[in-house]
């Protein structure tokens, strides 16, 4: 072992034994000193320097210089520096990592020769290392967001730090590296400036702050490769992330660990406990827990959630007030034409839309009716609904954009590097005059928001006056059309997203049926506690927390139900564990005998819930007065009603944008609960007036297909033009 021969030369200088001679002789080169800082802080890297100085009369063999701290023994061996010969002097020196050496300490160097003179092969000097462990708040600093998997040529990678403390911190020297384990000078790093955090700030750094923005819509408060004018850090290193899975670690300016997150494929533990996060996709982002405050385990539990993150996508927590209700309540078939119509007329100033479909001709000249009165109309839609852009929502579009309203779809395309947000913009709301606000489960089309109030779906509603709550819907509206990435401004000549042919001619006729409307709009002026939820944001837990509060009932009344999720539907484990406790619960569900998937995903939920003792029922399109029951929601203990978008499968809470509002009072539960029961009662009727299996239950694929070859036979036509 190569510890064992200058081990022997300390112990014969100390006791004062020479060495046996070489056999040139007159070998006699010495450590003339060492020298170091008198003083460091623990962590940084320390330079040892020593003099060797020939002394001798004739060849000098080769020969090592080995440092030390404190004793010289193996595990105290800072480094060495060996030398096939020497002139006059040689000045070897070695960098010491002082991390864990706060305190005295003693440096010593030892040359390692067959010497005729060992009493001068030693020579040592001290150096005091101060102890610069972090406080109890710099260790409290927590990284939040973690993006290393971005889509293709986006280089964005970011990383966000965020300050729990009660005190601003001063960062200055602190950096992240994805190589903790090696020492301090060798990490890949980028630094921080002399800033300080303040309490609950939150500061991210990515790789290009220009392209950040492009699918953020957000500024970054730092870059680290040089490409827009945001603030430079400081680099060491080619700071790249691997998408395969890493480390990446806060450290002080005295490379203590604040915090660690490994993720993917790799093992480490320093400042880490068990797995790893699991990996993410491209696009996804890996966000820490927050209830209230970030959890904080050092764990993969403080990272791995349901949600699945994609760029861009927004965070909003849900939003609450309480407000002496000024609302208005209503359903489809029976009041909704009426008070969406009579809210279009009431405007003054402004209309913000967001609707998954937008196909309804009588709608259509309700908006224009109001842009024509210098009413200001912006209008988001989804750009690739299933079964593809209807004709009849092309119509729409063009003839908004035309009286001089805006017009936007969401939507990508990988081809052309265009990713999406959201699986769906599948959100159906409306802000009037910054004051006026429309939240419901239906589409604008000829079934969801009917004419006629003897035909169409089965579809809940409410109508709130209220500014601060107009404010927040426009704040969600404002994010989602502000991004660059999937958003396309409405453009007449664009093929897929344009106008319609121009033999195009939308149907005016209005379907009719025999439903009898019951239900008359209902204001309502007592005090309510609402809550606006959103998906992917906060539907989730919101749905779960308000089921799990329910005590005596639960009355679901959904579109469709699926059962496995990432296991079992998270809304339906509680409705069991609730039943369990001996609350009431009816669950009431649409059957189309056109929609074979979600039939089947129905029937299989069906026969989860029954065997746990819940009672259901099915509405048949087929035989009941309505399209479909298309509605999306539920009402717990008589006071606090869910009206929403969100159909309770998967997707529609994981990745959809959509929005819902939960309404805490009796009257607005009463008012639904009747709508409720009224289906919950139906039994099979003689359906008369439109035939809906011609009109609306057509197979998908087929009319697509005929309208798809149209439109490329008008298409090749004007090519040959």
């Amino acid at each position: 072992m190569r510890i064992v021969a200058p081990v022997i030369v300390a112990l014969l200088v100390v006791a004062g034994i020479p060495p046996s001679h070489a056999d040139e002789g007159g070998v006699d080169i010495c450590i003339r000193w060492i020298k170091t800082r008198k003083c460091a802080g623990e962590g940084e890297i320390v330079k040892i320097k020593a003099r060797v100085d020939n002394l001798s009369d004739g060849r000098v063999p080769p020969f090592t210089v080995y440092f030390y701290h404190d004793e010289v023994k193996e595990d105290n061996l800072i480094g060495e520096r060996h030398y096939d010969s020497i002139n006059v002097y040689r000045l070897p020196s070695v960098s010491w990592d002082t991390k864990g050496f706060a305190g005295e300490h003693k440096m010593i160097a030892l040359l390692d020769i067959n010497d005729d003179n060992i009493s001068n092969n030693l020579a040592s000097s001290s150096i005091k290392i101060f102890d610069t462990s972090p406080g109890e708040a710099e260790r409290k600093m927590l990284i939040t967001e973690i993006y290393y998997h971005p889509y293709p040529n986006r280089n964005n990678e970011y990383i966000c730090i965020h300050n729990p403390a009660r005190k601003s911190i001063n960062i200055y020297g602190w950096y992240l590296t994805k190589d903790p384990w090696k020492r301090a000078d060798k990490q890949t790093k980028i630094i921080f400036p002399n800033i300080f955090m303040k309490e609950n700030q939150t500061i991210c750094v990515t790789q290009n702050a220009s392209s950040f923005f492009r699918e953020t819509g957000k500024d970054a408060d730092f870059e680290y490769y040089d490409c827009s004018p945001t603030p430079d850090l400081e680099r060491k290193g080619s700071f790249i992330l691997s998408n395969e899975g890493g480390v990446v670690c806060l450290k002080d300016l005295y490379n203590h660990t604040i915090d660690t997150v490994v993720y993917g494929n790799k093992n480490f533990s320093d400042g880490w406990n068990g797995k790893s996060v699991r990996n993410t996709g491209a696009g996804e982002i890996m966000k820490r827990i927050c209830n209230i405050k970030f959890v904080d385990t050092n764990s993969s539990s403080d990272w791995e959630q349901n949600r699945t993150y994609r760029i861009g996508q927004s965070d909003f927590p849900p939003f609450r007030i309480r407000i002496k209700g000024d609302a208005t309540l209503f359903s489809s078939p029976d009041s909704s034409f009426e008070t969406i119509c009579s809210e279009i007329e009431k405007a003054n100033n402004s209309i913000f839309l967001n609707l998954y479909e937008f196909t309804s001709p009588l709608l259509c000249d309700a908006i224009c009716s109001a842009l024509d009165r210098n009413v200001s109309v912006t209008l988001l839609l989804e750009g690739q609904p299933a079964g593809g852009l209807p004709m009849e929502e092309r119509y729409v579009a063009e003839k908004i954009y035309s009286h001089g309203g805006k017009v936007f779809y969401m939507a990508g395309e990988v081809s052309e590097g265009r990713y999406r947000r959201y699986a769906f913009d599948h959100a159906k709301y409306a802000v009037i005059d910054n004051q006026i606000c429309i939240i419901q489960s239906a589409n604008w089309g000829k079934t969801g928001v009917p004419s006629s109030r003897t035909f169409g779906n089965r579809e809940w509603g409410i109508v709130v006056n209220n500014r601060s709550l107009a404010d927040f819907l426009l704040k969600v509206f404002e994010d989602d059309l502000k991004h660059e990435e999937d958003i396309m401004p409405f453009t007449p000549s664009d093929f897929l997203y344009g106008a319609p042919p121009p033999d195009f001619i939308i149907d005016r006729s209005v379907p009719d049926g025999n439903y009898i409307a019951r239900f008359s709009p209902r204001h309502v002026n007592s005090t309510c506690n609402f809550t606006v939820i959103l998906s992917p944001d906060n539907a989730e837990e919101e749905i779960c927390k308000l089921i799990s509060s329910a005590e005596k009932s639960i009355l679901v009344e959904q579109f469709y139900i699926q059962k496995e999720w990432d296991g079992i539907n998270p809304f339906l484990r509680e409705i069991v564990n609730r039943i369990r406790e001996g609350v009431e619960v009816r669950v009431l569900m649409n059957y189309n005998p056109y929609y074979e998937s979600t039939d089947e995903m129905n029937e299989e939920t069906a026969s989860y819930l029954r065997n746990n003792g819940i009672e259901i029922k099915f509405v048949y399109s087929n035989w009941s007065y309505f399209t479909n029951v298309h509605n999306k929601g539920m009402i717990i203990d008589g006071n606090r009603t869910l009206i929403s978008s969100i159909n309770w499968n998967e997707n529609s809470v994981r990745n959809n944008r959509e929005m819902g509002i939960i309404v805490d009072n009796e009257e607005v539960a009463e008012y639904f609960t009747k709508i409720f029961n009224y289906d919950w009662n139906l039994s099979g009727v003689e359906k008369k007036g439109t035939d809906m299996a011609n009109y609306r239950h057509m197979d998908t694929a087929a009319v697509i297909a005929v309208f798809g070859m149209a439109f490329l036979l008008i298409y090749l036509h004007w090519r040959r033009k």
